[in-house]
């Protein structure tokens, strides 16, 4: 088997966006170019990496599990240039890192091991915290960085952020759901149907905002803690509801399949990036920050459905 490493970026770029014409954008190269590397990789894996529909372009299920391995080669190559860049074998001690409950989950283990092989001196110690907890242990010193969602922080003055990625918010429907048929749907439309509440790192408090600016407010039949019930319910259709990107997966823990739909409303992304108290200036903290923004700001900082955690 031989594919190239132009065919897995622009790939991935496809899989980011959902469309041809803004993959060839981001890539800089023409859609045919696109269109025909896509086409050539596919007949190289003996697969279809993407079902094409009126609103674009969805991953299969194949492709899905091939976006695993790309961001893996993509991940390798950045790292070689990081490693010949870097000087990360003078990284030594200790490095204590705070995460909230959706960081852990589903985003935290393949950057903590990536992390780890460039700086193998390093004592790395990690703890799960509410937002607010983790905000007082970085100001008292006991946190030396985080990894939260950033657009949940409130003390912007002995605390610096910066933000990795911007997760678009979209809406859940099982396949069967009538919105899937429209050519838009609004907080409005959303706002007559079941609707399942989410309610992990704040999200009972900053999903209200935004239906509060329209004057609307969802008719919530469940609350619950745990994505996969969440998931679980909207698949077969107890419900529906608006969730980061970063959340989503296809299909329930039952194999039932979810649909997003992206909002004719705005909707505000939920960021997720580092913080850190702005006095501390150690070299294993700016370490951190730096392989970080290596990571998840070259070249891209949004973070689709369809795309799985990095």
């Amino acid at each position: 088997m031989s594919f190239t490493l132009k065919q897995v970026r622009y790939f991935m770029a496809v899989a980011e966006l959902g469309s041809v014409s803004s993959a060839a954008i981001e890539v800089c190269i023409s859609a045919s170019s696109v269109t025909a590397a896509i086409q050539d990789l596919e007949k190289e894996l003996g697969v279809s990496l993407f079902s094409r529909h009126r609103k674009g372009l969805k991953l299969t299920y194949d492709g899905h599990r091939f976006v695993q391995h790309s961001q893996n080669i993509l991940d390798a190559v950045s790292n070689a240039k990081y490693a010949l860049d870097s000087q990360q074998e003078t990284a030594q001690g200790k490095l204590s890192i705070g995460v909230t409950y959706t960081i852990a989950s589903y985003f935290l283990a393949p950057l903590l091991a990536r992390f780890k092989k460039s700086f193998p001196n390093l004592d790395i110690t990690i703890s799960e915290h509410k937002r607010s907890i983790v905000e007082k242990k970085l100001i008292n010193g006991s946190l030396d960085i985080a990894l939260v969602i950033t657009s949940n922080l409130i003390n912007n003055s002995d605390i610096t952020s910066e933000t990795l990625i911007e997760s678009s918010r979209q809406l859940w429907v099982p396949p069967n759901h009538p919105f899937i048929e429209l050519d838009s749907v609004s907080l409005e439309d959303v706002s007559h149907e079941p609707y399942i509440q989410l309610t992990i790192d704040e999200a009972r408090v900053t999903h209200p905002r935004f239906w509060g600016k329209l004057d609307l407010k969802p008719n919530i039949t469940f609350k619950t803690n745990s994505i996969e019930a969440m998931r679980s319910l909207v698949a077969t259709g107890a419900g529906i509801t608006i969730l980061s990107d970063v959340v989503y997966r296809p299909w329930s823990l039952e194999g039932d399949r979810i649909i997003t739909i992206p909002l004719s409303d705005p909707i505000p992304t939920m960021d997720i990036g580092l913080a850190w108290k702005t006095s501390n200036n150690e070299a294993n903290v700016k370490a951190f920050i730096n392989y970080c923004r290596m990571a998840y700001t070259s070249g891209r900082n949004n973070y689709r459905g369809d795309i799985l955690s990095l």
